[in-house]
């Protein structure tokens, strides 16, 4: 029944995500604040919903624009049964949100790069994005990797490519300097943060965060699968290389929370939407509709029986 809802995208499935986005996320408010009430966190459980409904719908009208119609909306129902697994709810930072739109806006450029003549202009957007983004963390200069294979893999090497790729490099660094000597000092105290790493440790981990950690290794496991499938589908090429920037974004997020690079309490939070989308991209390719709900129902039955115990809120004591 959920598969044939998300078979094409139209008011129906729009609005069955929207039921599971406000599900999902009332039901982990509600677990997590079991032994006290939750009246108070509404603001909180509104711009979660809303974080969700924006990636999820980012995505799906992403995925349109590169097949058309030819594409059904299973990342629309993706991200919210995901956030079931999300050891906690999203902390409400600007910086952190901000963050994820540049990475969500970088896929979109990286795939223009990748198919446009127009190189010069996307390589130059793409590298203000990166540049932008390790203004916050300088972890984040990783995804010059990707630039970088964009130019070995098209062959670029004249001036004006090298020139758009350096730029904002030092660009970027020079106007957050400039601005600072304007604003206030407390405006800048993220800026260009000392790395530090917090080694997660095995020993002391609760279980939620071993579930998720679990579902990234899977996503992984799922992406290293897929990839050469994915590559043999030349029709849509584009769509290959947005599922290529999703998995560097995806093992980046799998090593930011492993190694919580400047962070403790959010340390998984930039691996949330590529785990999303890999799980998304697993529904998709089961052929049988049976089995695809069969696997969704017993993803999220187990899921939520999980949350359940884990909380305390269900007991598998016998009354006797």
């Amino acid at each position: 029944m959920i598969v044939k809802i998300f078979k094409t995208i139209g008011l129906i499935s729009y609005l069955t995500s929207i039921f599971f986005v406000f599900s999902s996320v009332l039901f982990s408010f509600f677990c997590n604040s079991a032994d006290s009430s939750f009246q108070n966190d509404w603001s909180s459980i509104i711009i979660n919903m809303f974080l969700i409904v924006s990636y999820s719908s980012i995505f799906t009208l992403q995925k349109i624009q590169i097949k058309g119609r030819k594409i059904d909306g299973i990342h629309l129902i993706s991200f919210p049964i995901i956030f079931l697994f999300f050891p906690n709810l999203f902390l409400i930072k600007t910086i952190l949100i901000l963050q994820t739109i540049l990475l969500i806006y970088g896929q979109f450029v990286f795939i223009k790069i990748l198919h446009s003549k127009n190189t010069g202009k996307w390589i130059f957007d793409l590298s203000i994005i990166i540049s932008l983004l390790a203004q916050f963390n300088m972890i984040f200069y990783v995804f010059y990797f990707l630039l970088l294979f964009i130019f070995f893999k098209r062959g670029l090497k004249d001036a004006k490519n090298l020139l758009a790729l350096i730029l904002p490099v030092f660009m970027m660094p020079f106007i957050f300097n400039s601005l600072s000597v304007v604003l206030p000092p407390k405006t800048f105290a993220f800026i260009n943060p000392t790395i530090q790493f917090n080694l997660l440790d095995p020993l002391t981990l609760p279980n939620e965060e071993i579930v998720w950690l679990f579902t990234l290794l899977i996503s992984v496991l799922i992406c290293l699968v897929q990839i050469p499938r994915v590559y043999m589908k030349f029709s849509y090429p584009k769509l290959f290389s947005g599922f290529f920037y999703m998995a560097f974004w995806l093992l980046f997020g799998l090593f930011y929370g492993l190694f919580g690079l400047n962070t403790i309490e959010n340390r998984w939070f930039f691996s949330f939407i590529p785990g999303a989308y890999f799980f998304g991209s697993f529904l998709e390719n089961i052929k049988s509709d049976t089995m695809k709900n069969t696997v969704f129902s017993l993803i999220l039955l187990s899921i939520i029986v999980f949350k359940l115990l884990n909380h305390g809120i269900l007991s598998l004591e016998l009354p006797f």
